[in-house]
């Protein structure tokens, strides 16, 4: 997934992009689907030039079967001041054997930038794998950025949740707000629970940034269950 979304940015910033101020985009894909072995894909791209332009970008699925598999991703380029950015990915899956994946990531090149990233993802079955990540770089002075993650099992087998926050930023006076909570709920089933997340933020300047990050995890297992728990905070401010 990381790689596609890198391979996606580079073709976008080759690609002839809008110029003129105050752009509008609005990319929404929805998915709902019922029965065995359930694949959904969907991505959302865009690069947009200028200043006062609003981008909102949604991935929404749904599934109810057997086997799902569920792949979610956003991608945006921002040049330009004064730009707002939206985006989403929302999961939802019924069956025995899910896998959920949703990712978001973003570049902004510019001031006065407002950005939000959210995951959610939630899945009633067996077997479940859940990764969720956001990503953001932005250079420029007085941008906001908030990325949030939020995971949810509820299972009698095998649950390993994954989410990852992360934020590049290169200017003064950004301020950066780092948001995840992920909750297993097991039977008294004795498979094990492994619940991993990381919130990233690196500044390059030393100037007036402000970064707040925050991770909540829960594991309810049975008897004889095995659970794991992996948090980490990490904050960079000034070259490094």
């Amino acid at each position: 997934m990381m790689r596609k979304l890198v391979a996606t940015i580079a073709v976008l910033l080759l690609m002839v992009s809008a110029a003129s101020a105050g752009n509008t985009v609005k990319q929404a894909i929805s998915m709902t689907s019922s029965g065995g072995q359930i694949s959904q894909s969907a991505a959302n791209a865009a690069v947009v030039k200028g200043n006062n332009n609003y981008i909102s970008q949604g991935v929404s699925q749904s599934a109810y079967g057997s086997q799902i598999t569920q792949s979610g991703a956003n991608a945006v380029v921002v040049v330009g001041d004064n730009n707002v950015v939206r985006q989403g990915v929302a999961q939802q899956a019924c069956g025995s054997s899910i896998a959920q994946s949703g990712a978001n990531a973003l570049a902004v090149l510019g001031d006065d930038n407002s950005a939000s990233q959210q995951v959610s993802q939630a899945a009633f079955g067996q077997n479940i794998f859940q990764n969720g990540w956001n990503t953001g770089s932005i250079t420029g002075d007085g941008n906001t950025l908030m990325q949030g993650l939020l995971s949810f099992a509820q299972t009698y087998a095998d649950t390993n949740q994954t989410m990852s926050n992360t934020a590049y930023i290169s200017g003064s006076y950004n301020q950066v707000n780092q948001q995840m909570a992920g909750m297993v709920l097991m039977g008294r089933s004795n498979a094990p629970v492994n619940q991993m997340g990381s919130n990233i933020g690196q500044a390059m300047d030393p100037n007036g940034n402000q970064f707040g990050q925050s991770m909540n995890m829960k594991a309810k297992a049975g008897r004889g269950s095995k659970a794991a728990q992996y948090g980490m905070n990490e904050v960079k401010i000034g070259p490094v």
